[in-house]
């Protein structure tokens, strides 16, 4: 039953399907939330000297310049428009919560993922108006990675240009040509990653493509919504690999009625009802209503920025662009690229 909530279910259908009480498969939901936080095994830890090596070796097998062994990005999580009573406990006015970008109250999710896209880390913190900057400046990850020795040396994360370029974060450039051009590309084809990490996340748990109610309290979302990025390392550790279940049709129309997301090839509007599994693609699944909306700049100054730029490392992106430039490798022709 839990799993039938956290697909997007109806409560109602599936306590008629089991026999139980209406308010039997949402207990049941956080009875599974609970028992996954009391589960040290599924806990989310980014990884120590030795497992950041053996990450990267993994990113290597996907991309020219494979130095990282992590990407990072951040994601709204929907929510309905939040109480006054939980604004109060969080220390923040209801307005921070809706993103301007995407017309949706959510939260701003950061998170890490490696090459396998098992999630390393993730943190809620922020309201859904949040930029990822200033989400992952103020992050107990940001802290961890100042500190030296860290992260194993010649590593860093790769993020997209929302986040500001450092020893420990390599960015693309902004309107970029030449061989700047060339060296974004090849940096996309690692950051995705995160991107597809997103999209097997929401198209796995249906019940993350539509707002939560408003009777559950922010702490409670989030708590449910760290479980569900452990049970989909779980998944993907169980040789699931990227693989997932189209969904089923009553749920869709669940999430439909309540004003969710319409996925289209999980969704099988076209009428398809085969039960087998499907191939996450990060073109034709990507989360457009969901993602991006934290690349502004309204929440912090150019000086912000600009403390990064101070730096006096040569950065990664510094020497990967070398890298590429030296190398000749060149962006291919959009009709080769897929």
């Amino acid at each position: 039953m839990a799993l039938r909530i956290a697909a997007g279910g109806d409560p109602l259908d599936i306590a008629v399907n089991h026999g139980v009480s209406d308010a039997e498969p949402t207990e049941s939901f956080w009875l599974v939330v609970d028992a996954v936080h009391k589960s040290f095994q599924l806990d989310i830890n980014f990884p120590t000297s030795q497992a950041q090596y053996e990450l990267a070796q993994e990113f290597r097998s996907k991309s020219t310049i494979g130095i990282t062994n992590c990407a990072i990005d951040g994601i709204l999580m929907w929510i309905h428009k939040p109480t006054d009573q939980n604004c109060d406990v969080l220390g923040f006015r209801q307005t921070k919560f809706f993103c301007g970008r995407k017309k949706k109250f959510g939260l701003n999710m950061q998170a890490v993922c490696d090459a396998r896209r098992r999630f390393l880390w993730v943190e809620l913190r922020y309201p859904g108006s949040t930029s990822d900057f200033f989400a992952f400046d103020q992050s107990s990850l940001k802290c961890q990675l100042e500190r030296a020795g860290f992260l194993r040396e010649g590593l860093c994360l790769f993020g997209d240009a929302a986040y500001a370029n450092s020893s420990y974060m390599c960015v693309p450039f902004r309107s970029a040509t030449g061989t700047h051009d060339h060296f974004n590309f090849f940096q996309s084809q690692l950051r995705i990653n995160i991107e597809c990490a997103f999209g097997m996340l929401v198209h796995r748990f249906g019940m993350l493509r539509k707002a939560w109610p408003v009777n559950v309290s922010i702490a409670k979302t989030n708590s449910a919504i760290l479980a569900l990025c452990k049970l989909h390392n779980f998944c993907i550790e169980s040789n699931c690999g990227n693989d997932i279940s189209t969904a089923d049709v009553g749920d869709s129309s669940h999430i439909m009625m309540d004003g969710g997301m319409l996925l289209p090839r999980i969704d099988r509007v076209d009428g398809n009802e085969d039960t087998v599994r499907w191939m996450y693609d990060d073109t034709e699944d990507r989360l457009n209503p969901l993602l991006d909306g934290g690349d502004h700049r309204d929440d912090h100054a150019d000086a912000d920025r600009r403390r990064y730029r101070r730096q006096r490392e040569v950065t990664p992106r510094h020497l990967i662009h070398n890298y590429i430039a030296e190398n000749g490798f060149r962006r291919p022709p959009i009709r080769d690229i897929r």
